[in-house]
């Protein structure tokens, strides 16, 4: 329903079958094959899920009339689903959480009566549950809801207040940049286990072991692993470090990239992903080019993914906004570029794909309207708003200002072109020879555009069939 921006390659959920069975003993010749890395895909489908608006002459969508979604990060879970926090102008409450995707949503929670905290733009949503930190002065304390509304646990100011970069796990523990004591900083596990509150360190400026004087804001996947910048005692001006759960409560470290080498300098912000690979801007040391770079295991090399000689990039503005990183190896962030307005970008250290900027238009429920609106004076025309978040199904979600002043939330998903799984190559909606040859070549490189049946990550019969299937039944 919403537009297609970019360039898309492929996802495996996105993929098509293909053979005749007069094919199958060639396909069959091929054996088992391990499936390479998915590449960047190249075509966009974006669509939007909510809009603010503060004009009386404009109606907001999925949003009370005069809310506002200006500065505010949205959180993509691996269902499709974003959370945002919403600014409100409704009685009794200034603020609440909007839950949804494409197909709908609304306001699940609503907060600000009296003796509630106020809430800050830092929020995480994973598996049917979203953590949100107060927006106090100083460190504070975090709320968790599901996506009911319904309030699963308050975390108050304990021996760790909640600093900053709060995130939830698949099994509800939340993580934070704690404060204690003169100002000393952590990395903490929030939970309460039987009833009790348990208060995990995996990082502290106060154990000497550590090597740390001062932690930037952790980033914690799924299941407990981080990846933070931190200012170390000795050594570098800067290291970024891994984080996995020992086994036995506590954690071991790793670097992933540190100054004096390669890189010179890095952005406060990290990312990672469900499987641990993670993300970083970092300057480079020798041309004093900003770098958007992957790290995909401990000891693995640095992946250059983008840097500000890159298709119109503003070198600087690397520098302003952390990138996010999903299981795929797929990055994406939002950076400045030489139209003079804020875009966002994904790649995966092979291509790089301009998804979204200044000059593109987007359907909305008010028909086609063109992203950006002008500011005037020193902040001019702005199109990206807030951060952006990725999943594993190569889905962004992202915000933007519109023309008419609004701020909307879309869903940007690697478009589908063929008419069937087997419609692999050009000219899309015709099953040809071109489709059988793209398949067998996808076969024989381990290519995912050829991983059609479970089990996914591995080409096999199941593959082959599938194709011979889809081909056989022809295009709608």
């Amino acid at each position: 329903m919403i537009p297609h921006f970019g360039v898309s390659r492929y996802d495996r959920g996105m993929m098509r079958e293909n053979r005749s069975s007069g094919r199958l003993a060639l396909v069959l010749g091929l054996g088992v094959v391990a499936c390479h890395a998915a590449a960047t895909p190249q075509n966009w489908d974006i669509r939007l899920v909510c809009r603010s608006s503060l004009d009386p002459n404009i109606p907001a969508f999925r949003l009370p009339q005069f809310s506002s979604l200006s500065s505010q990060y949205v959180s993509l879970d691996e269902q499709g689903r974003v959370a945002v926090r919403v600014l409100l102008a409704v009685p009794g409450a200034s603020e609440g959480v909007f839950v949804g995707d494409a197909d709908g949503g609304s306001i699940v929670v609503m907060a600000n009566q009296p003796g509630e905290p106020f809430w800050s733009t830092d929020l995480d949503f994973r598996n049917g549950r979203f953590v949100i930190m107060d927006g106090n002065l100083g460190p504070g304390g975090a709320t968790v809801y599901d996506t009911a509304g319904d309030l699963v646990q308050r975390y108050n100011l304990g021996a760790f207040g909640v600093d900053s970069s709060v995130s939830i796990a698949d099994d509800g523990a939340i993580s934070y940049r704690g404060v204690f004591g003169a100002d000393q900083k952590a990395v903490v596990v929030d939970e309460f286990v039987g009833g009790t509150r348990v208060q995990t360190v995996a990082l502290s400026t106060a154990a000497p072991g550590d090597d740390v004087s001062f932690i930037f804001s952790p980033a914690m996947n799924a299941s407990r692993h981080f990846v933070v910048n931190t200012i170390p005692n000795t050594g570098p001006s800067r290291r970024i470090r891994g984080l996995e759960p020992d086994g036995g409560g506590g954690y071991t470290s790793w670097t992933v990239a540190e100054t004096a080498g390669v890189f010179s300098a890095f952005v406060n912000s990290t990312a990672i992903a469900p499987d641990g690979r993670v993300a970083f801007t970092g300057r480079r040391t020798i041309v004093s080019l900003w770098q958007v770079s992957r790290v995909d295991a401990q000891g693995a090399p640095v992946v250059p993914i983008a840097d500000g000689d890159d298709m119109g990039i503003v070198n600087g503005n690397l520098a302003n906004f952390p990138p996010v990183v999903n299981s795929n190896g797929l990055v994406a962030f939002r950076v400045e570029d030489d139209a003079g307005s804020t875009t966002l970008y994904a790649g995966d250290g092979a291509d790089l794909v301009r998804i979204i900027g200044l000059g593109d238009t987007v359907t909305t429920d008010l028909g086609q309207l063109a992203l950006g609106f002008d500011f005037g004076g020193f902040d001019g025309v702005q199109v990206m708003n807030g951060v952006v978040d990725i999943n594993d199904n190569d889905q962004i979600a992202f915000a933007a200002f519109l023309e008419n002043g609004t701020v909307g939330v879309f869903i940007a998903s690697p478009a589908n072109s063929g008419c069937n799984p087997a419609d692999i190559a050009e000219p899309f909606g015709v099953l040809d020879l071109g489709d059988l040859q793209a398949f067998v070549a996808a076969f024989t490189a381990g290519d995912p555009l050829a991983d059609l049946a479970e089990p996914f990550g591995v080409l096999d019969l199941a593959d082959v069939q599938q194709f011979i299937a889809a081909f056989a039944g022809g295009c709608p």
